[in-house]
C-alpha cells in the first residue's frame, strides 16, 4: 500500500506539549525545541512513524480481525514507549479503538483482554504511564464503563478524554455526552481539548480551536462544563490543545485567546 505521510504534529498544552507521528528526519529538530523550552511533554502513539507502519497515525488495530495488523499496533506502542523512556516523556497516549475493529463481539472481548494484559506488562517494563484515549465510532468496545474497567486495576493505566471525539461518539451512539464524561472523569489522567458541532462539521473543519465565543445554543460543545466535571475528580489532569496544525508557540491571536480562556477555567 502507499505510505501515508507522517503528520509531524507537536501540540501545545497548558505548561506542556504532546508529540504525535513524527518523521525520522525531524526528530533532531524536535529534540532541540524541547530542550530549549524545558517544559514537560507526552507522546501520542505513534511518536515516531517507523518504516513498517505505512498507515495514517490515527490507525489502530488492537481489536482488528487481522493478527498481522494487531501485531503492527503492538509493535508501534512498544516503539513509542521505548522512545518515551529514553526521551523522559511523562506518559504516552494511545487509541485502543478507532474504525477498523472486529464486528464479532466475542473476538473483540478476547482482543481487549489480550491488549489490557500487554499494556499492563509494557507500562511496568518501561515504568511509563499509558493513557487510553476514549473512542468507539464502530464495533463493540465503545462504552465509558468499558474503558473504566480497562484501566481501573493498574496504577499506570488511565483514560485520556478527547472532548471532541467523546462528544461525537455520544451523538452517534444516542447517549448523553456529559453522562459519559462523568463516568470516566474519576479515571481520567489527560484531556485533549478542541471543539466541534457534529460529525459533518468535524469532517469539514476537523479539530476547531476552542474559543469563548462558541455558544452552546449554536451547537458547540459545553467546554467549560466538561472541564469542570473532569477537573472536579482530578485537578491535576494534563491538558493538551489538539488542533489541526503545529504552532511551535507562534500561536495566532484568536487561538491564544481560547487557550487563555481554558487556563482561566482550570485556575478557577
Amino acid at each position: 500500500m502507499e505510505r501515508t505521510k507522517p503528520a509531524d504534529l507537536l501540540h501545545t498544552g497548558i505548561g506542556r506539549y504532546e508529540i504525535f507521528d513524527f518523521s525520522g528526519d525531524r526528530l533532531g529538530q524536535l529534540k532541540t525545541f524541547l530542550k530549549t523550552k524545558k517544559q514537560p511533554y507526552s507522546f501520542h502513539v505513534p511518536f515516531f512513524r517507523p518504516s513498517y507502519f505505512p498507515h495514517s497515525g490515527v490507525s489502530t488495530f488492537f481489536l482488528n480481525e487481522s493478527p498481522r495488523k494487531r501485531e503492527l499496533s503492538f509493535r508501534l506502542i512498544n516503539s513509542t514507549l521505548h522512545y518515551a523512556k529514553s526521551w523522559e516523556a511523562d506518559f504516552i497516549v494511545t487509541h485502543l479503538v478507532w474504525k477498523d475493529d472486529s464486528n464479532n463481539r466475542k473476538k473483540v472481548m478476547t482482543h481487549v483482554s489480550k491488549a489490557r494484559s500487554i499494556f499492563c506488562k509494557l507500562s511496568d517494563k518501561y515504568d511509563v504511564p499509558i493513557n487510553i484515549e476514549f473512542g468507539g465510532y464502530s464495533g463493540y468496545f465503545h462504552k465509558p464503563i468499558q474503558f473504566v474497567d480497562f484501566v481501573s486495576d493498574h496504577p499506570l493505566l488511565g483514560i485520556c478524554i478527547d472532548i471532541g471525539h467523546t462528544f461525537l461518539i455520544a451523538k452517534a451512539r444516542n447517549r448523553n455526552f456529559l453522562n459519559d464524561i462523568e463516568t470516566m472523569a474519576p479515571y481520567t489522567k489527560s484531556i485533549h481539548v478542541w471543539n466541534t458541532k457534529d460529525l459533518d462539521h468535524c469532517k469539514k473543519h476537523n479539530h476547531v480551536p476552542v474559543h469563548p465565543s462558541q455558544k452552546i445554543s449554536d451547537g458547540w460543545i459545553d467546554i467549560k462544563k466538561t472541564l469542570e466535571i473532569i477537573l472536579s475528580c482530578n485537578k491535576d489532569c494534563d491538558i493538551v490543545f489538539e488542533y489541526n496544525r503545529t504552532y511551535y508557540d507562534k500561536i495566532p491571536y484568536k487561538v491564544k485567546e481560547g487557550m487563555e480562556w481554558i487556563k482561566d477555567i482550570v485556575k478557577r
